[in-house]
């Protein structure tokens, strides 16, 4: 039986000479030698000032949030369909999440869904490129400073994405990346923040290692607040740098994936492909897939049936208003209706395998079960 595995990195001779050189080299002086080089790298590739290196995305968000001093009392408007680490550094700081729904076309936030949920306590919005999209930035831009918003870009799954040509990254008073094993670059986990305002930049830092002052050399080993460590290692540094250098090769293999898919689909009005905005330039870092109303199945039966036949189907996201972990913060009677396209899109859809070791025959035996599978559900 065949294993084609949901996804999978590109690993080349590039990847293991840096790493390699990074444990036998990356010691005493050098011990950051690759997390410079992919910083300044990486700033230059989205077009931010500074670029702060963290343990995981999920630190850079909790980051943004406490750079931008948001705490108790405050709200913070996060898409209801996304992943969870989008949204769980609002309760580390005490926040409230409050949740919006999103554009069907985009999967994103829009303009429209983020003015519904505006309150007089609301003081930034965490808006996240997802799979690979990009939002209607202009209208949610327009919208936020109006209202005095800060913007959270949460770009962890669409590096090199473009909107109007703009990159994934430069929309946000912070922007945040993921190069978890799953992502377009990856380093095995690790993500960053990304600004231009130093003043941000500089208190993200002081909290990233345990609130260690390093302007002031003469004291070592002093704490000026309470951080975390949330530091990367140059090890993980060097893997990404060498993805970033192949960014572009990178992104043409998703794209092929995405249009093999599109021939093998063809003109199917059961098996509805995700189809970009024209001035939106997606990634396509995962490829999804949903149904025609006719279909009544779960995706969980989808999923399991598939499974049989060795493919690795996942599910689009769950709404997080559904979930235990944020009940205290939805009204459950309202949510479905406020939120109906977070909840209608989720019942049906899964991402596609999409991973770096995929062929033609290998999608072209992913849909052949799934038309086999759905016809029989």
């Amino acid at each position: 039986m065949r294993n084609i595995r949901s996804a999978y990195p590109s690993i080349t001779r590039l990847e293991i000479s840096y790493a390699n050189d990074a444990v036998k080299n990356g010691w005493g002086n050098n011990r950051n030698n690759y997390s410079d080089k992919f910083t300044k790298y990486f700033s230059k590739y989205i077009g931010k000032k500074f670029v702060l290196n963290t343990s995981h995305c999920t630190a850079a968000i909790h980051l943004a949030l406490v750079a931008l001093n948001i705490k108790k009392g405050d709200e913070v408007i996060v898409p209801d369909f996304t992943w969870v680490a989008s949204v769980s550094p609002i309760l580390y700081v005490g926040a409230k999440p409050v949740f919006a729904d999103i554009d069907p076309k985009t999967l994103c936030l829009s303009a429209e869904t983020i003015k519904k949920c505006i309150t007089k306590k609301t003081k930034a919005v965490i808006v996240v490129d997802l799979y690979g999209n990009m939002p209607e930035w202009d209208e949610i831009i327009k919208l936020c400073k109006k209202y005095k918003i800060k913007i959270i870009e949460d770009a962890a799954e669409s590096l090199g994405a473009k909107y109007k040509n703009k990159k994934a990254g430069k929309f946000g008073v912070i922007s945040v990346f993921s190069f978890n094993a799953t992502k377009l670059v990856m380093s095995g986990q690790g993500g960053c923040l990304c600004t231009d305002n130093k003043r941000l930049y500089d208190r993200a830092k002081l909290y990233l290692h345990h609130g260690l002052n390093k302007k002031d050399s003469s004291k070592y080993y002093w704490s000026d607040v309470l951080g975390f460590q949330y530091n990367w290692t140059n090890i993980q540094a060097a893997i990404a740098y060498a993805q970033m250098k192949r960014i572009n090769s990178l992104l043409k293999k998703k794209k092929n994936i995405y249009k093999n898919y599109q021939k093998l689909i063809g003109k199917s009005s059961d098996l509805i492909l995700n189809q970009p905005e024209s001035h939106i330039e997606t990634t396509n870092w995962i490829s999804y897939l949903n149904f025609s109303k006719k279909y009544k199945f779960k995706k969980e039966k989808l999923i399991k049936e598939v499974m049989k036949y060795g493919i690795d189907l996942r599910p689009i996201f769950y709404p997080l208003s559904s979930m235990p972990t944020f009940k205290n913060y939805v009204d459950k009677k309202k949510i479905r209706e406020t939120n109906y396209n977070s909840y209608e899109l989720s019942k049906k859809g899964v991402c596609l395998p999409s991973g770096n070791d995929l062929n033609y025959k290998d999608q072209a035996y992913v849909i052949k079960i799934i038309k086999k599978v759905i016809s029989n559900l």
